[in-house]
C-alpha cells in the first residue's frame, strides 16, 4: 500500500503579505478606509452564528482546529497560538482583527487578515468570511 503524506503547500499563499513588509506605505495609505472598516470586524469564539441583532457590527463565528497537526509558517503559528486560547480557554470571547494585530506585533491590519485567511485556506480555522 502506498503511503500518502499531506503537506501544506505554503509557497501559494502568498506569505510576504503577513508580514507589515509585505505593504508599501503607498498602498497602505489608498486603502486606509478599508484597513479600518477591516480592524473593527468581530471575531467570535464559542458564540453560536446568530449576530443579526447588533447593528453595524460586523462579527463572525470563528472555530479553530485544536488538533491541527500539518506545518504552518511562523505567522501562522502565532495567529493560531493566540487563537486557540480564546477558543477553549473560554466559554465565549470576542477579539477584534486590530487587537489580534496589535497582539502579533504587526502594524498592517491586512497582515492579520492575510493570516486568518491562510489559515482558514489550511483548515486551521473555520468562519471567517473577509
Amino acid at each position: 500500500m502506498t503511503e500518502i503524506r499531506i503537506e501544506n503547500c505554503q509557497e501559494n499563499l502568498s506569505l510576504y503579505l503577513e508580514h507589515d513588509s509585505g505593504y508599501t506605505p503607498e498602498f497602505l495609505k489608498d486603502h486606509q478606509e478599508v484597513d479600518e472598516e477591516l480592524s473593527r470586524i468581530v471575531l467570535v469564539f464559542n458564540g453560536g452564528d446568530n449576530f443579526d441583532g447588533i447593528a453595524g457590527v460586523e462579527a463572525y463565528s470563528i472555530s479553530v482546529e485544536t488538533n491541527y497537526p500539518w506545518n504552518l509558517s511562523p505567522g501562522q503559528q502565532k495567529a493560531y497560538e493566540l487563537l486557540l486560547p480564546l477558543q477553549t480557554g473560554s466559554v465565549y470571547a470576542l477579539t477584534t482583527i486590530r487587537k489580534l494585530a496589535k497582539a502579533m506585533d504587526l502594524r498592517c491590519i491586512r497582515a492579520a487578515c492575510k493570516r486568518l485567511e491562510n489559515l482558514q485556506s489550511l483548515g486551521v480555522i473555520k468562519g471567517l468570511k473577509l
